[in-house]
C-alpha cells in the first residue's frame, strides 16, 4: 500500500498512535535505555586510558555514551537547512567526533575520537543517530534497525520509500555514509507527507512496523535448505524457550532453512539445530553485514570435529578441512550431507524424530542445476507435464509488447492466444535460478504480476531450484502475500500434488479458457 493519509489520520488520533508521538516527542534517557532497538553494545565504547591519564583516575578505563557525545558535539553546530546537515554529517565522516578530557597539567585534549575508525560510523548508527536527532530534530531521524534491516526494505516497498542501494561488505565509507542516505530519503517522505519528526518516527517504529515480516520461532515454513553456522559455548543458549537471536549468516539463508550449529570452541563439536526465523539478509549497518535471525534450537548428541574429519563424505567439505576457521555461518550443506550428520546422531543414540528435514527431490530427475535454463529442464518442464500439459500447450519466451517500443518474454505462457495485438494467456509460470532472499522474491513478483495483468491470466505462478510458488487471485488482483508455495520434495506427495492440481493442472486452467 501507499501513504493513506485517512489510514495514517486515525492511527495518530488513537491511543496507540498519540502515545507513540508523545514518546518521540520527549525523547529520555529511560526510554534510551529500554528501547528494544539499542542495547549498550550500540550505545557505549570502553576506552582504555592512555598512560599519561592512569596516575589521575583510579579507573584504566572509561565507559563513553556514544549518544550524549554525539549531541553535545552537533549541537554546537549550526544546522538551517538540508545542506548544512549534509555538511555536518560530512564532517562527522571525515573528522569524527572527539573525546576531551583534562590531563594531570589540567590542559584539555581529545583522547578518543568516533568515527577514527570508519566502522564505527556504521556500527554505531543508532546511538550516532540518535545524538544527532536530539541536537537537530528537524534534520536527522534515528536509524534503528541494527540487525533488522530487512524489515525496513519492507516498510521502503510497501510504503513507495525509494531505498538507496545497499553498498558492498567491504566498502567501509559508503557503509559510513548510508544512514545520511537513508535519513534523505526519510525527510524528503516526512516533508510530502507533512509530518513532523515525532510523527515521522512514530510512523517508522509503530505505524509501519505490522506490515513487516515477524521474527518468531512460530509458522516458519518447511525448510528448503540446511547451513552450517559456527558459534561459542556462552552464544549457543538452546535452553531459553523461544530465544530468538541475529547470527552472522549466509544472505541465501531462506526463513525456516535448518541451521546445524557448530561450536568452535571449547567443544569443538556440532552441538545444536536450529532454525532461520527471518531470510538471510544484507545488513549495511552492522558489522557482520550478512545475517539472518535464529531460534527454535534443538540440543543434539555432539559430533566431534574429528569424528566429522573420518566421515567419507563430510571429510571433503571445505568447512570442514579448514576447523570451521572463518566460517561464520555461511556455508551450506547438501541433502546428502545433512542426511549423513543425521545418520552420525542417529548412531549415538540421538531421536531423529523431533529433528527438521529436508523434504527429498525424490520423483523429479538427478540432476546438476547450474543455471535458470537447467532449472526449466529438470524441475518445470517435468512439472508440467505432470499436470497434464503437453508442449503444444505452452509458449516458451513468447513476445508480448508491454509499452512503446518495449518487448518482453514470458518464460512461460499457458494457453496462450499469440496473436497480434490480441496476446493473452490462461497462466504465465516466471522460472528463477533460485529466489533465496526477499528482494528477489518480490522483483520476481512484480516482473511475474505485470505479465499476468498484460495477457488477462486467470492464475500466475513463479518456479525456481528451492519449489513453486502460485498466485490465485483474492478480489480479482494478484498479491504478493497470497500465494500457495510448495518445495520440489513436497509436490510429489500425493497431497500436496492434489493441492497444486486443482489449482494450475491442465484441466482446471484449460477449462477456465473455455
Amino acid at each position: 500500500m501507499r501513504f493513506n493519509a485517512f489510514v495514517w489520520g486515525l492511527f495518530r488520533e488513537s491511543e496507540q498512535g498519540k502515545s507513540a508521538i508523545r514518546r518521540f516527542e520527549s525523547l529520555d534517557s529511560k526510554f534510551l535505555d529500554s528501547h528494544s532497538y539499542l542495547d549498550g553494545w550500540t550505545r557505549t565504547i570502553e576506552f582504555a586510558f592512555n598512560d599519561e591519564f592512569k596516575d589521575q583516575y583510579a579507573h584504566p578505563e572509561i565507559t563513553i555514551d556514544v549518544v550524549d557525545l554525539v549531541k553535545n558535539w552537533a549541537g554546537k553546530k549550526k544546522v538551517t537547512s538540508a545542506d548544512e546537515a549534509k555538511d555536518l554529517y560530512e564532517q562527522l565522516c571525515t573528522d569524527g567526533v572527539p573525546f576531551e578530557m583534562a590531563d594531570l597539567t589540567g590542559h584539555v585534549a581529545p583522547v578518543y575520537c568516533l568515527g577514527g575508525d570508519v566502522e564505527d560510523l556504521y556500527a554505531y548508527v543508532a546511538a550516532i543517530s540518535l545524538g544527532l536527532h536530539l541536537a537537530h530534530p528537524n534534520f536527522f531521524l534515528p536509524c534503528l534497525w541494527r540487525l533488522r534491516f530487512f524489515q525496513l526494505e519492507e516498510i521502503h516497498h510497501e510504503f513507495a520509500i525509494p531505498i538507496p542501494p545497499v553498498p558492498g561488505k567491504l566498502s567501509k565509507e559508503e557503509r559510513a555514509w548510508y544512514y545520511f542516505e537513508l535519513n534523505s530519503a526519510w525527510q524528503e517522505f516526512r516533508k510530502c507527507h507533512g509530518l513532523s519528526p515525532a510523527e515521522m518516527n512514530a510512523f517508522l517504529y509503530d505505524f509501519a512496523t505490522p506490515f513487516t515480516t515477524p521474527i518468531s520461532t512460530e509458522d516458519i515454513p518447511a525448510p528448503a535448505k540446511a547451513w552450517m553456522l559456527t558459534g561459542y559455548n556462552r552464544d549457543a543458549d538452546t535452553n531459553t524457550i523461544g530465544f530468538v537471536s541475529p547470527w552472522g549468516a549466509n544472505a541465501f539463508v531462506r526463513r525456516g532453512d535448518i541451521l546445524v550449529m557448530y561450536l568452535v570452541r571449547p567443544q569443538s563439536c556440532i552441538h545444536s539445530i536450529w532454525r532461520a526465523c527471518s531470510d538471510g539478509f544484507i545488513d549495511p549497518i552492522s558489522h557482520y553485514h550478512s545475517e539472518a535471525w535464529v531460534g527454535g534450537a534443538i540440543s543434539t548428541v555432539p559430533i566431534s570435529l574429528a569424528e566429522l574429519k573420518a566421515h567419507p563424505l563430510l571429510s571433503k567439505k571445505s568447512a570442514v578441512r579448514a576447523n570451521f576457521q572463518g566460517l561464520h555461518g555461511k556455508a551450506p550443506l547438501t541433502f546428502e550431507e545433512y542426511e549423513a550428520i543425521l545418520a552420525m546422531m542417529s548412531a549415538k543414540g540421538q531421536d531423529l524424530s523431533a529433528l527438521p528435514r529436508i523434504p527429498s527431490m525424490a520423483g523429479f530427475p538427478e540432476a546438476e542445476l547450474a543455471c535458470e535454463r537447467d532449472v526449466e529442464v529438470h524441475l518445470i518442464e517435468p512439472f508440467l507435464q505432470r499436470l497434464g500439459y503437453s508442449d503444444a500447450d505452452w509458449i516458451r519466451q513468447m513476445p508480448v509488447k508491454m509499452g512503446r517500443g518495449e518487448r518482453n518474454y514470458p518464460d512461460y505462457a499457458v494457453g496462450a492466444v499469440a496473436t497480434r495485438g490480441e496476446e493473452s494467456a490462461q497462466m504465465v509460470l516466471e522460472s528463477k535460478y533460485q529466489l533465496t532472499s526477499k528482494r528477489q522474491f518480490v522483483d520476481a513478483f512484480l516482473q511475474t504480476k505485470s505479465y499476468a495483468l498484460r495477457l488477462q491470466c486467470k492464475v500466475m505462478a513463479m518456479a525456481a531450484r528451492e519449489g513453486v510458488w502460485i498466485f490465485p487471485p483474492r478480489n480479482g488482483a494478484f498479491e504478493i502475500d497470497h500465494y500457495v508455495q510448495k518445495t520440489w520434495g513436497e509436490i510429489v506427495q500425493p497431497d500436496s500434488f492434489h493441492a497444486v492440481s486443482s489449482l494450475i493442472g491442465r484441466d482446471e486452467v484449460l477449462t477456465r479458457r473455455r
